[in-house]
């Protein structure tokens, strides 16, 4: 499964982080963990295998 997460940073400049793993969860946590510090999720999608 792979997930991207579309992140804010604290000047409201959007960016995104993808990450990839055996279940939504895994994938999620992993992308989630590659967003930088002060970032925040702003939207999860869903895609690949």
């Amino acid at each position: 499964m792979e997930v991207t997460v579309i992140i804010e940073a604290p000047d409201g400049t959007l960016g995104e982080v993808s990450a990839t793993g055996e279940s939504y969860l895994q994938a999620r946590e992993a992308a989630l963990a590659l967003a930088p510090e002060g970032h925040k999720a702003i939207a999860i999608r869903t895609g690949g295998q």
